[in-house]
């Protein structure tokens, strides 16, 4: 599996979990120039959008897949969400940034709200 089928796998699990735990989607692969953001959900019972990195790793690999959010990454996300809200007339609500880890083989999915 090419490491973009491995990230789309994880990104339609993530998208899965969030809708599973009272989120809606709001776009998926968000462009904002040369920088995008995995999915932007709302959550249904405080309204809170949520800007979600989702990474995708084997099991028994090195270290945590959230690890590689590292503060470029980081950086780059604020950006896009920045643009996101701008385009959305929503700045002023309530957002966050979570990351979402699936592991594979067996599509266990740890979700870290507020991540940043």
């Amino acid at each position: 599996m090419s490491t973009l089928e491995t990230g789309k796998r994880g990104e339609r699990a993530a998208g899965r979990y969030l809708k599973r735990h009272g989120c809606r989607i709001l776009a998926r692969n968000y462009r904002a120039g040369r920088h995008e953001i995995d999915l932007i959900a709302e959550e249904k019972a405080t309204g809170t959008i949520l800007f979600v990195e989702v990474k995708t790793r084997a099991e028994g690999g090195m270290g945590r897949p959230m690890e590689a959010v590292n503060a470029s990454k980081q950086r780059f996300l604020r950006l896009a969400a920045e643009q996101w809200l701008s385009e959305h007339g929503a700045f002023g609500r309530s957002a966050r940034f979570d990351v979402i880890e699936v592991l594979l083989p067996s599509m266990t999915v740890n979700r870290v709200e507020n991540a940043f």
